[in-house]
This record gives structure tokens, C-alpha cells and sequence, in this order.
């Protein structure tokens, strides 16, 4: 019998046949695809499950062990705590570096400092605009500063290097003012200072130094004239982001022969601590969109009699703690509660802390 050609025609019976095997097959087929899936979703949970069981398994260990009427306790396993984070800060974390006084006076030490700033790896440069001893570092338009040359030393191209820090560097600016610790101000306004009880001469501390009276219209209103100043200080754009005002405070140590003229009881804590605050309020205002930044030493941070207490909930945005040359306890309450940057003396003493301002005594 010739064998059928597989190209011809089958029959009607043949072709039914192989329909119903083919869908045959195809079932079986979606059967053992549905059966592995099945299979796999099952084993995915029994994990699921012997995770969590593990998991209640291993709390329940660690609860204490009761035996009876004598209940024992195991000592827990204590670990060494990480840093406190401080108050996170609009923006990313503050990683700054000092600008000497004596590199505002060429442009090509502009260059150093952004080449210095991608060396530290930085967001954040730290520049002095009025010093410790009363001398500007910028040039100025007030009409104080005619009468008191204080910006007769200001020959530094201090707008270079904002500009060039901002633009180039792309580093946030914080401009350090010295207020009521200014003796300059306070050798040329006699009205405006601490006088001696017994010669009427400007007060001097333990340093020789003498200091602007808190309580003086005229002393408040000279250095809100230079924090409002430097907060416009160069185009919108290209202005200080912070404004870190030291000084605000009475001078330490005895007060016996330092009289404030027009206050009756200038021992009085809680007034010295209003004006004060009075002050910040007005610097607040003075700072526009600049955050304003107050610094207060390690010691006076909760309670002081040159502050007449603290400045806690003042009208600064931040308190700056100075803990530079002392071993930072970061673990204290007010480190993780209060909107606080610690104040260190270089980069590598803020190593290890989220937030850190570098700040160096630094004077013309």
C-alpha cells in the first residue's frame, strides 16, 4: 500500500482528532505553568511567615526571664550612641571654612580660597566683616563710619571675594559682625559706652579693652546701621546668606567701677537679658533675608550673668556655641533639641559633626 503523502489532504475524522489533541496538550500545558506559579507564590510566603515568626522569636528573647516568685533580669546589650543630629538647617548639611581677613586684599587670592574650598570639599565660607577691634573690612557708605573711621582700614576687595565664593565656589556666606565688644566705636562715642565710675573715661576690662553699652540708643543703632549695610551688602543675587553677630552680650568679670549711664540698676539680670533680646529682635529685622546667627560662649549656653541668663527662643534663627579647644559634649539635651551650630576652630575639628562653623579670632 503507498504511503500517504504528509501534504495531502486528511481526512475529516483525522483533523478533528488533532484539534482535540492539540487543545489537549495546551491545557496540560497552562495546568503545569499555573502549578509552578502556585508553587512559587507559596514558597514566597512560608518565607514571609518564617521571617516574621523569627523575628517575634527573637523579641520575645530579649524580654526579661520570670522564674517562678524569683524574677530575674538580664543586663540589655548597650552600644555607644552615634552624634546627636543638630536641628537640620534650611538646605544641606553646613560644612564651612574660615576666610582670613589678610586674603581679602587680592583677586588672586580669591583663587586660592575657591581652590581651598574644593580641597576641603565645603559648602560654606565663614568672612569677617567688622572685627574684634571695631574695623570694618568692607567699604562703607554710612555716615558713622565718616565720624568714626572705621572703615579707614577697609582697603580689602572684600566684593571680589563674595562674588567669586558664591558664583565660582558655590559656597553659602556667613558674614561675622562684632557688636558691643567694639572698642574703637567705644573710644570715639564716649555716650555710647561703658564709662569708668571715677574718671568718666571710656571702661576698660581685664584685656584693656573698653566695650558699647547695651543700654545705648546710639550704640544699638550704630550696629544695626552695619547689619542692615551688610546684609545688602553687593547685588541680590550675590549677598551674605548669614549673619553671625559676636558680642552681644556684658562684659565678664567685675563690673564694680563700670557704670552705664541712664540705668539705675545695671545688676539687674533679668533687665540685662531684655535688652538683649530687644536687640536681636531689631538685628532680626536689620538681617532681611539673611538668617541671623547669635554666638554665645560654651558657658553662658544655658545661663550666664553676662547674658542675664540665656538666649534661648530670642529672635535669632540659630545659637552658635563656641566650643572651640574643648572636647564637644554633643550628648546634652539642648544639642538635640535647640537649633544650635557648634562653633569649632578649624574643618577638621568639626570632623564627625553634621553641622559645624569654623571661626578664627581674627583681627586687621
Amino acid at each position: 500500500m503507498p504511503r500517504r503523502n504528509s501534504f495531502e489532504k486528511s481526512s475529516e475524522g483525522d483533523f478533528q482528532e488533532y484539534i482535540v489533541s492539540k487543545q489537549t496538550r495546551r491545557r496540560m500545558k497552562i495546568r503545569r505553568v499555573l502549578r509552578a506559579g502556585l508553587a512559587g507564590v507559596l514558597m514566597f510566603a512560608a518565607l514571609v511567615v518564617g521571617y516574621v515568626a523569627m523575628e517575634a522569636m527573637l523579641q520575645v528573647s530579649e524580654l526579661p526571664l520570670l522564674q517562678g516568685d524569683n524574677a530575674t533580669t538580664e543586663a540589655p546589650t548597650t552600644t555607644a550612641e552615634p552624634l546627636p543630629t543638630l536641628p537640620e538647617p534650611q538646605g544641606e548639611p553646613m560644612r564651612s571654612f574660615y576666610v582670613p581677613i589678610a586674603m581679602l586684599n587680592q583677586r588672586t587670592q580669591s583663587y586660592q580660597l575657591q581652590a581651598q574650598a574644593r580641597q576641603l570639599d565645603t559648602n560654606t565660607a565663614v568672612m569677617t566683616f567688622k572685627d574684634s577691634n571695631g574695623w570694618l573690612t568692607y567699604r562703607s557708605n554710612l555716615i558713622q563710619m565718616d565720624l568714626l573711621g572705621a572703615a579707614a582700614r577697609a582697603r580689602h576687595r572684600t566684593d571680589w571675594t563674595l562674588f567669586d565664593l558664591k558664583r565660582r565656589a558655590e559656597q553659602r556666606v556667613i558674614a561675622v559682625i562684632h557688636t558691643f565688644d567694639d572698642p574703637l566705636a567705644a573710644t570715639l562715642m564716649p555716650g555710647a559706652a561703658i564709662v569708668h565710675r571715677e574718671t568718666g573715661e571710656p571702661w576698660l576690662d581685664a584685656e584693656d579693652r573698653a566695650w558699647l553699652n547695651p543700654w545705648s540708643p546710639a550704640a544699638q543703632e550704630y550696629l544695626l546701621a552695619v547689619i542692615r549695610e551688610v546684609a545688602a551688602f553687593g547685588p541680590q543675587n550675590e549677598r551674605v546668606d548669614d549673619i553671625l553677630l559676636r558680642g552681644v552680650t556684658f562684659p565678664a568679670g567685675d563690673l564694680s567701677e563700670a557704670v552705664f549711664p541712664g540705668v539705675d540698676d545695671p545688676d539687674d539680670l533679668a533687665a540685662r537679658n531684655a535688652v538683649l533680646r530687644e536687640f536681636l529682635e531689631q538685628a532680626a529685622q536689620a538681617a532681611g533675608d539673611a538668617r541671623l546667627i547669635v554666638m554665645v560662649p560654651r558657658a553662658g549656653a544655658e545661663n550666664a550673668d553676662a547674658l542675664g541668663g540665656d538666649l534661648w527662643n530670642s529672635a535669632a534663627d540659630y545659637i552658635a556655641i563656641d566650643v572651640r579647644g574643648t572636647a564637644a559634649n554633643l550628648n546634652e539635651d539642648f544639642w538635640r533639641t535647640r537649633p544650635v551650630f557648634p562653633v569649632v576652630e578649624s574643618p577638621e575639628a568639626g570632623e564627625g559633626m553634621r553641622d559645624y562653623i569654623v571661626l578664627v579670632d581674627d583681627a586687621q
